[in-house]
């Protein structure tokens, strides 16, 4: 028996199952040109287990990527931060089930220096968005489409990352439920829709338990309580459906009056384990 098997036993006798998508980790980077298979390396070899698949609670991973061809296609709100913008070449989402944020924040402030004081860190990296957020509600075209639990374990043609500012903070969460009761169901009610499902997050209440590092960057992603996150899960590459799916989706948000799309990004599942892509970032 392990010193950490009594402590581990009285958790997993006392702690909340519950099965489902309870929270939310995104990290959208970049690596500095040249660096681009050594973060690669760094990030699904080390990072990806170390930092997150390896906390308790954390129960499905994915990398995913977005070559030059697809970041030519990212928009953002004229004249805001994401405008012109071409970052974001690698994604990273994980799920985290229901009401156990602090419990992986408690975790990664004891790992965290572990790693700094290893050197197991990159810092030939520029980070893009970087969100801690509590699930929402998920939208599904219908009933074939996987539940949200599977989307990052058996992966689907692409995801499509989208960030929508409520006109303020007391209306974030009317317009969440304008969303998932009104907008997002007559979206993939259509008959052409290839949208598999959409997950709808908003930042973590409760960051209480996170490293000073991090709270920082989870304010600018928060955006003063304004935010939602959106992950949009797709059956096919979304160069295929950017014209019909997305296209028109800043119009239509802001004609509601209640929201302003701020960015939206496409990605492709990575090939984890391999330097696929590196060639194509195009990254300079």
């Amino acid at each position: 028996m392990t010193e950490h098997a009594q402590p581990l036993s009285q958790i997993g006798a006392e702690t909340s199952l519950e099965v489902g998508v309870g929270h939310m980790l995104l990290n959208i980077a970049d690596p500095h040109p040249g660096h681009e298979r050594e973060y690669t390396r760094w990030y699904e070899d080390d990072h990806f287990f170390s930092s997150a698949m390896m906390a308790p609670f954390v129960f499905a991973g994915r990398r995913w990527v977005a070559p030059a061809y697809l970041r030519r296609l990212q928009y953002g709100r004229p004249g805001g931060e994401y405008s012109n913008s071409s970052r974001g070449s690698y994604a990273a989402t994980y799920w985290i089930a229901p009401g156990h944020l602090n419990d992986y924040f408690a975790w990664a402030a004891g790992t965290g220096p572990q790693l700094d004081a290893q050197g197991r860190n990159f810092t030939e990296r520029q980070l893009a968005f970087v969100s801690f957020a509590d699930q929402v509600g998920t939208v599904y075209r219908d009933d074939r489409a996987p539940r949200d639990v599977f989307s990052l374990m058996d992966p689907p043609g692409g995801m499509v990352v989208q960030l929508i500012d409520a006109p303020d903070s007391t209306d974030r969460d009317a317009t969440a439920s304008w969303l998932l009761d009104e907008f997002l169901p007559a979206r993939l009610a259509r008959e052409e829709a290839s949208v598999l499902s959409v997950l709808v997050f908003r930042g973590a209440a409760d960051t209480s338990g996170m490293r000073p590092a991090l709270q920082d960057l989870q304010r600018k992603a928060d955006n003063d309580g304004r935010r939602l996150v959106l992950l949009w899960f797709l059956e096919g590459d979304p160069r295929d459906e950017w014209e019909r799916e997305f296209d028109s989706l800043p119009k239509a948000i802001a004609a509601s009056g209640h929201g302003t799309v701020e960015w939206t990004a496409p990605f492709v599942p990575a090939h984890m384990g391999t330097d696929d892509y590196a060639d194509s970032l195009g990254l300079a």
